[in-house]
């Protein structure tokens, strides 16, 4: 009896320590640099993860599973792995892991969109959850990079007092669209669906004639060769905009920031 209860007790143990196995892993954000079209500018185009931000990993085999970070440091995102999960990463140290974000396993396939609605947010930003990007495990850490890259439209408003919902990015090429990875991230298309992309404001914004209104694009690598439009609104009221028939394509990992346009009357010398 003692024996048997010596025998239990050992297997208790045991799958306790099973279920408690961790494993941690952080991400890091890719570098990005500015390509601007105007005068020097201080912007800061860093990238930083955010709370709640989910990305999907897969192994060599490629299945995937799903980890949502458990705490950040701006560029460095830290995530840990428990029971099933852990056995899932617990060669991360000497196997070849990818991870996606934000992603969806789709057959043979990880698909990440870039859509035609975007969401505006202040100065250079945009909207979480809307970068594609792709990582490589470094041992346990994951260095992401992207194949998208940003346009930054700025307007400001000669007449003053009036405001906007939402800009209008218009191109000769489908803009927006679902970006299809191989499962181990070495290669994609871009299956395009949309030759326009709006930003809409949750609330309108106040335009200046002494201050910049930023509008930030996510978009795929490679567009805007054949040029584009931008237009302003406030609901079906055209504020103005411009169209450019110059190559401004759009580099990975890279925002393209664009001269201020004024409204309402001519840029000034």
């Amino acid at each position: 009896m003692l024996g048997l209860c010596a025998l239990v007790a050992l297997a208790f143990t045991a799958c306790k320590k099973n279920d408690t196995q961790k494993v941690s892993f952080t991400a890091t954000m890719p570098q990005t640099v500015n390509d601007v079209r105007t005068h020097a500018n201080d912007l800061g185009t860093e990238l930083f993860w955010d709370e709640g931000n989910t990305i999907t990993v897969l192994n060599a085999a490629g299945q995937d599973m799903d980890f949502t970070l458990v705490s950040f440091d701006e560029q460095v995102a830290t995530f840990t792995a428990e029971g099933d999960a852990a056995t899932f990463m617990q060669e991360i140290e000497t196997a070849d892991y990818v991870a996606f974000y934000p992603a969806v396993v789709e057959g043979e396939g990880v698909k990440m969109t870039i859509p035609a609605e975007q969401t505006y947010e202040a100065g250079v930003w945009f909207a979480n959850d809307l970068y594609p990007m792709v990582g490589f495990n470094e041992g346990n850490n994951f260095v992401f990079q992207s194949n998208c890259g940003f346009l930054n439209v700025s307007f400001k408003d000669l007449l003053g007092g009036r405001e906007a919902d939402r800009v209008v990015l218009t191109a000769n090429e489908n803009i927006a669209g679902d970006m299809v990875y191989a499962k181990n991230g070495m290669s994609y298309v871009f299956e395009g669906t949309s030759n326009t992309i709006t930003i809409t404001c949750a609330t309108k914004q106040p335009l200046y004639s002494d201050l910049a209104r930023d509008f930030t694009f996510v978009l795929p690598e490679g567009v805007l060769a054949n040029g584009f439009t931008v237009e302003i609104y406030d609901g079906e009221t055209l504020l103005g905009g411009a169209t450019t028939q110059v190559s401004n394509p759009i580099v990975a990992q890279q925002f393209l920031i664009m001269p201020v346009v004024f409204l309402g009357g001519n840029q000034p010398e």
